[in-house]
């Protein structure tokens, strides 16, 4: 049963019912590679999420970073400009878990038991666990103009997104459903293909209070450039092992420290 101080912060259809009902949207998880779950939040817990992002916003550390793709090392076996090395770049702010307030609505709504169950059972998980390290359990991301996300897939299998806030124009969700592999190896190809603008992927229109799920290991995605207003982004990162912590690099890049 969903905690009694939560009720007020989801929209009206996500009910105890709803809560209890995670598997009943695997399938389509599983065949589009996203779900998205419309005005997930009320609009008085909307407001009160919008009040305490900007309140920590001050805090944030502002990171410029290039990566692959893969997020993973130069591979001296494949060309610069190849899919397998090409360079992406992403701009943003970034609050971490351990300046969001222990009291805040996106604790609460972390550490919820009957959320976090819904998740298991949507997911097909046995066991969720929050980072060990104190800093990437959940961030708030801020995407004033310029910034993005360039090309990329997620280390973890599924990611879990809540809109905050968003932008007047850009900043817009692409994605390619699972079309990582080909024949159980990286297609690298169809990348290189993305890369050149050669092929167009699925642009979503989502809005503010929807929750988004999707399959982030397997399905490159980006964000392009908010071009007017600011982008606010919460993800909620858990970990199927307990122990688990971000790697050093990734920590000193996108929080500016390590703990």
């Amino acid at each position: 049963m969903l905690e009694a101080d939560l009720k007020y912060i989801f929209g009206e259809s996500y009910t105890d019912v709803f809560f209890s009902n995670g598997s009943h949207y695997r399938d389509t998880l599983n065949d589009k590679g996203i779900l998205i779950f419309n005005s997930f939040i009320s609009k008085q817990g909307l407001k009160d999420l919008q009040n305490e992002a900007n309140n920590l916003k001050e805090r944030s550390y502002k990171s410029s970073s290039e990566y692959n793709v893969y997020i993973s090392e130069y591979d001296i076996a494949y060309p610069e400009n190849s899919a397998r090395n090409r360079i992406m770049s992403t701009s943003k702010k970034c609050i971490p878990n351990d300046l969001i307030p222990n009291k805040s609505i996106l604790q609460k709504i972390y550490d919820s038991p009957t959320v976090r169950s819904f998740f298991l059972d949507l997911l097909g998980k046995e066991e969720l666990h929050p980072y060990e390290d104190p800093l990437s359990s959940i961030n708030i991301n801020y995407y004033d103009k310029g910034d993005a996300l360039g090309w990329h897939f997620d280390n973890s299998d599924y990611t879990i997104t809540l809109l905050v806030k968003n932008c007047r124009k850009g900043g817009v969700y692409e994605f390619f459903n699972d079309m990582r592999f080909k024949d159980g190896k990286e297609d690298y190809d169809f990348v290189e293909k993305i890369l050149d603008n050669k092929v167009t992927g699925t642009k979503v229109d989502s809005n503010e209070g929807d929750l988004m799920i999707f399959k982030g290991n397997k399905s490159i995605h980006q964000v392009t450039a908010v071009e007017d207003g600011e982008r606010i982004l919460v993800t909620f990162n858990y970990n199927e092992n307990s122990g688990v912590s971000l790697s050093e690099q990734s920590r000193k890049t996108f929080f500016g420290r390590i703990k």
